[in-house]
């Protein structure tokens, strides 16, 4: 889903043949740092030019040669029958914020303070959906979260030992560890506003 936050943009970018995925290379307390949108806009009847609306900043074609000419938020790509796949950055506030928690032996650290030291470490994420609409269900209006999946990941030395996640994964090709965690924040607390009398 965008990251505009315009008012339906699921609906729109899936009927137009638009897929977007969000970037954040985060800080160590959860902050981006950088943000980076890629944008796969789908040619599904191979058509000469495409049109897309984008606020991003320095877009750059990462997959092939077509070129695009700008008017305001309205790009023209010439696709010349092809997919387009671009990549921007923004300053928007992301619809989806994270807090990262340290923990050492149970005690809540700084990362930094939990450098160089050993034992056993607790790293939380704590995700917060800032997306809300308001949704007519059964003639009655409720209040629910923009659906959002995240996916969080982080790369650990090999001699990190007994890693584990809750809601995710973690990958290992010998020399590293690939830990990947999943969320969808705010859809329980939309599943039980809908649910209730």
């Amino acid at each position: 889903c965008s990251h505009s936050g315009k008012s339906g943009c699921c609906r729109a970018a899936e009927d137009a043949g638009k897929e977007e995925t969000v970037y954040v290379v985060a800080n160590a307390d959860g902050s981006a740092n950088n943000v980076i949108v890629s944008e796969w806009l789908k040619n599904k009847e191979g058509s000469d030019t495409l049109k897309d609306a984008s606020d991003l900043k320095d877009i750059t074609n990462v997959k092939g040669d077509e070129t695009f000419t700008q008017n305001g938020d309205e790009i023209t790509w010439e696709a010349k029958g092809n997919d387009i796949y671009y990549q921007g950055t923004t300053q928007k506030e992301l619809p989806v914020t994270e807090k990262i928690t340290y923990y050492l032996d149970g005690k809540e650290m700084k990362p930094e303070e939990i450098a160089g030291k050993s034992g056993t470490v607790t790293i939380r994420f704590d995700y917060t959906n800032n997306e809300k609409t308001t949704q007519v269900v059964d003639g009655k209006e409720h209040e629910v979260y923009v659906p959002f999946t995240v996916m969080t990941g982080m790369i650990l030395p090999e001699d990190y030992s007994n890693v584990e996640v809750t809601n995710g994964k973690v990958i290992s090709d010998g020399s590293k560890k690939v830990v990947v965690g999943v969320a969808m924040p705010g859809l329980k607390l939309s599943l039980i506003h809908i649910s209730e009398p």
